[in-house]
């Protein structure tokens, strides 16, 4: 009978695991569910909600030895378990109903071909205000992943703090082919809580401009670098390197624009991007492979760049790039 690993990396989780935990003991399928809360050496522990579900659910706590943030809890967690499906889902979220679990591995069972099945999410925001997710391939949120397909390719977190879902599911998207696919279903599966501490909204969302940067480019050259090795010759993985040098051109005017403290910080991330990944593709294609691409983008993006007025073109950005990774190179 295939099981599913619930994994919950928990930080100082007391004061909402309880809800978290109470929305699996209610799951139609709890008997095929093994729940793993990876305490990130909170110094606290969750002994006594193991105590309490033990009796409804298959549960249990196991500890790191240091803090690592929630990418490496959520490894240390797959990696101390083993039934054929896993999910994850954070101390501080909810499943949306009894039926989310069931619903993941109904889809996941029926047809061998694919091999992780994402559902929708709402995610919370104050007073109540209700956001949809659909089709989403950043967070991991709402998603039943088949555990011989990331271990066939060894897909990891990494070891940053940031973006580092955004990392592990990049990797699982640029490996995944007609044969090995992802499936994308309507129902809503999971509750992302409002949060009013939450690391992405305080200070004034620095994180969008600080972490969230530094965190989407180190884990972008590290899916990409990672599905390389894997399939070399596969043109989604090269479609996708140009997209995200785009994606950065405009997150670095964002920048420029809204939080001028981070302006040096990124742009050396945009400097470390071109050098260890999109250098390659500049010096090996011509300008007509990349302009529709980085066209598509800067088109899709168009909305978010209303207020923006970008002192250097897309090319002219990357001839800087250039230049100034030569001259440190000399």
């Amino acid at each position: 009978m295939s099981k599913i690993d619930i994994i919950i990396p928990a930080f100082k989780a007391q004061d909402t695991i309880l809800r978290t935990l109470s929305s699996i003991a209610m799951q139609s399928i709890k008997d095929k569910l093994r729940v793993t809360i990876v305490n990130d050496n909170d110094g606290i522990g969750y002994k006594k909600f193991v105590d309490m579900f033990k009796d409804f659910i298959d549960i249990q706590e196991i500890n790191m030895d240091e803090n690592g943030g929630p990418g490496v809890a959520r490894q240390y967690g797959i990696d101390n378990t083993d039934y054929t499906y896993f999910t994850c889902i954070d101390a501080d979220d909810t499943f949306a109903n009894a039926f989310a679990l069931e619903l993941l591995l109904k889809h996941i069972e029926e047809d061998k071909t694919y091999h992780t099945v994402i559902g929708g999410f709402i995610e919370q925001h104050e007073n109540l205000q209700m956001i949809g997710h659909q089709q989403d391939m950043v967070w991991m949120f709402g998603k039943l992943y088949t555990r011989s397909f990331i271990n066939k390719y060894g897909i990891r977190f990494n070891e940053t703090r940031a973006n580092e879902d955004n990392g592990f599911n990049t990797w699982l998207r640029l490996v995944s082919s007609d044969t090995e696919k992802v499936k994308f279903i309507q129902d809503v599966v999971y509750f992302w809580h409002h949060k009013e501490d939450s690391i992405t909204r305080i200070n004034n969302c620095q994180y969008s401009y600080d972490q969230s940067f530094v965190g989407y480019t180190d884990n972008m050259i590290y899916a990409i670098q990672n599905a390389k090795k894997s399939k070399p010759f596969n043109s989604y993985i090269d479609m996708w390197a140009i997209q995200t040098m785009a994606q950065l051109y405009i997150y670095y005017y964002q920048t420029v624009k809204r939080d001028k403290r981070f302006i040096e910080q990124n742009y050396s991330y945009c400097k470390k991007y071109y050098t260890e990944v999109f250098k390659h593709y500049n010096n090996t294609m011509t300008k007509d492979n990349i302009e529709p691409i980085f066209s598509e983008v800067l088109s899709q993006q168009a909305p978010n760049m209303r207020d923006l007025v970008a002192e250097k073109t897309i090319y002219q950005f990357i001839e800087q790039l250039k230049k100034d990774t030569e001259e440190v190179k000399e």
